[in-house]
């Protein structure tokens, strides 16, 4: 019987195959198992190919107190203490760098401010235009941002103040199709609130430049959607969030939403689900192109929470095209609450405190909530209130791009 010789094994099949692993972790351990495997993984290509197959991974999430690294049984936690670990997340490769303040977190990417410093001796100070940083604390590498051009700032007229004592706010954005063959550009929007009209700035660091792209009027904007401008109150909108190709912002005194199309870069007003007053909201990735929204809602009568998930249906043409995907029981014992979100995942606090809104708080449990399988998973405990955070996502170190 003749024997049969076994065929060898290309690394253009070890790629493909690897590129079949389910998590970050799985990578890793394969690659190390040998030197071969080890180069393969490395390679900068085939790294570039799995970051697009594989969502970063919940690590932790950043607040006024720093890093907070998903621990154990937390299946990132692995990756999380190793990020800990080699991630400087005091920014002291900034100048001044206890003077920055977080503003938003992307793509293992930080979006810094921070008072200029020739304002920084006045009382009370608070400029509207503040001094921006984008940084990569994995890799200790950082870009400040020049300032906004003159001609663009004349344009900002009475804004409104927003959180942290600012009148602006600042976040980052997904790659558009210019920068999607580069992994370090990034852009980055600067948008105000103002009296009678919204304005926004981009930055992108492909050009090193901003520019005007948006500014509309509230009247404008809000024409036809039942909301009087005739009064002297202006709209606030807060509570900033992204998922496919649009930001979304919820209005302060009615239920409705601003929403910003980061490929049109145009504003529009949508109606929130009904029944929704207003609280914390996530907007998230539902599949198929359509947009959920998660909440948090508390049965007052039996005292208990449940996070209801609601889909926009993008091709009925009705005035409600929010429905009712399913309502989700959360333990019963506990206040909950929502904390930050990605359009992937959620980040939730609980706590047996009746009183829970105060700042004095203890044992605080967070959670991650991962949108697509709607599993809760313990990140860590603190005795502290979180009032604001950023979810951190990223891949472990050795998968990790370099992203400034």
């Amino acid at each position: 019987m003749a024997e049969m010789s076994s065929l060898p094994v290309t690394d253009d099949l070890l790629a493909e195959i690897f590129l079949l692993l389910p998590t970050p972790a799985d990578l890793v351990r394969a690659s190390a198992a040998c030197v071969s495997f080890r180069r393969l993984v490395t390679d900068r290509p085939f790294l570039r190919r799995f970051r697009s197959l594989h969502p970063q991974p919940f690590l932790g999430f950043l607040n006024h107190n720093g890093f907070h690294p998903a621990l154990p049984p937390h299946p990132s936690a692995p990756a999380a203490s190793a990020v800990s670990l080699a991630a400087d997340f005091s920014y002291s490769f900034l100048p001044s760098h206890d003077s920055w303040k977080v503003r938003d977190v992307r793509d293992s990417r930080v979006l810094l401010d921070r008072t200029p410093e020739d304002d920084a001796a006045a009382e009370d100070s608070s400029p509207v235009f503040t001094e921006l940083a984008v940084c990569d604390p994995l890799h200790r590498r950082c870009l400040q941002l020049p300032p906004i051009p003159d001609d663009l700032a004349a344009s900002v007229e009475h804004p409104l103040r927003v959180e942290f004592q600012r009148w602006c706010e600042p976040f980052l954005v997904p790659p558009g199709e210019e920068e999607e063959a580069e992994e370090t550009s990034f852009r980055v929007i600067w948008m105000a609130q103002c009296k009678t009209k919204l304005v926004a700035f981009v930055f992108s660091s492909s050009t090193g430049e901003w520019r005007a792209v948006a500014s509309q009027g509230w009247g404008d904007l809000l024409a036809g959607t039942g909301v009087s401008t005739a009064s002297s109150k202006s709209p606030v909108f807060f509570g900033r969030q992204y998922a496919l190709g649009c930001f979304y912002w919820v209005m302060d005194w009615r239920e409705k939403i601003l929403m910003l199309d980061t490929h049109r870069m145009e504003f529009s007003i949508a109606d929130l689900p009904p029944g929704c007053r207003r609280p914390p909201i996530a907007i998230v990735d539902a599949g198929e192109g359509r947009t959920g929204m998660l909440s948090v809602r508390e049965n007052v009568a039996g005292g208990t929470f449940d996070l209801y998930y609601t889909i926009r249906r993008n091709d009925v043409l009705s005035s409600n095209q929010w429905q009712m995907e399913k309502i989700i029981p959360l333990d019963s014992g506990y206040r909950y609450y929502l904390r930050a979100a990605t359009e992937r995942y959620l980040l939730l606090i609980r706590s047996e405190d009746e009183y829970s809104s105060s700042l004095q708080m203890t044992d605080v449990e967070c959670f991650s909530l991962d949108a697509k399988t709607l599993q809760l998973q313990s990140v860590c405990r603190l005795k502290h209130h979180i009032l604001r955070a950023h979810i951190y996502t990223n891949f472990p170190p050795s998968l990790s791009s370099q992203t400034i």
